[in-house]
């Protein structure tokens, strides 16, 4: 047996501690069971944008899971292209029920840094690698594209919360795979089977595993998120050229003549 329990507003009724709790409680709780088997990553959002005139990275906002809590960005998150020439990750270091005098606090903090180093309490956003002469873009041509040598903002390595302990990839990069993979003519059937659910979201990294081992002939389970897309994209060319289009005959009939 449980129970539900929310506070009832009635004119001139005053509000306890215990109701208040409950407003406190609730919606957090709900957003914690909607995400129940989710593991630590993003759940939604924190998307990347660029502002070339003001030389600006825009993080969109978005929720997140990190050890079994929620944690929510309410505003957008900038931070401006770095000048000097190197590699850079952004990660968020993510903080705990901190105990205030009136607040339980959940804090996210962003960080900038040089190289691609990341520890347990972080969760990576975006790397890349500038040089001198070329704005930040994330304007993703192609599934190749993806991965470029420099100042691309790039997400293959972003931790995506899935079942998965490790995460999976960023829906974002198997909608471009399948936008292009549907797009070819040595298709079977585990291949419009794998682009199909690629096109409805998100999708777990055991499934991407089993379709690559599938096309492989392999039995590897342990692979990295650059794995995971360098084995895509070598699929992707194995698919070979795209459809070309036929033109459809116009058949006029033959004339039948009666005697």
């Amino acid at each position: 047996m449980f129970e539900n329990r929310y506070p009832i507003f009635k004119k001139g009724s005053i509000l306890e501690k215990k109701e208040l709790d409950l407003l406190r409680d609730n919606p957090v709780e709900i957003m914690e069971l909607m995400y129940l088997e989710a593991k630590d990553g993003i759940i939604k959002g924190f998307d990347l944008e660029t502002d070339e005139v003001e030389k600006v990275v825009v993080v969109k906002k978005g929720i997140l899971k990190y050890k079994g809590k929620i944690y929510w960005l309410q505003e957008d998150y900038n931070f401006f292209m770095p000048d000097e020439e190197d590699k850079y990750i952004l990660k968020l270091k993510l903080f705990s029920e901190i105990e205030d005098r009136k607040f339980y606090i959940r804090r996210g903090e962003f960080r900038l840094e040089r190289g691609y180093e990341i520890d347990e309490d972080e969760i990576e956003i975006a790397r890349f690698i500038t040089r001198t002469g070329a704005d930040l873009r994330n304007d993703y041509n192609s599934f190749s594209d993806l991965r470029r040598d420099f100042n691309l903002l790039e997400i293959i390595n972003q931790k995506y919360s899935s079942k998965n302990e490790r995460g999976t990839l960023h829906p974002k990069i198997l909608e471009m795979w399948a936008l292009e993979a549907s797009k070819k003519e040595n298709l079977d059937i585990f291949d419009v089977n794998f682009y199909t659910n690629c096109l409805q979201g998100k999708l777990e990294r055991e499934t991407i595993i089993a379709y690559i081992n599938t096309k492989f002939i392999s039995k590897k389970m342990d692979y990295s998120n650059d794995e995971l897309y360098e084995s895509l994209l070598k699929i992707l060319e194995n698919l070979g050229k795209e459809r070309t289009k036929q033109e459809k005959k116009r058949i006029v009939p033959k004339k039948i003549s009666i005697e």
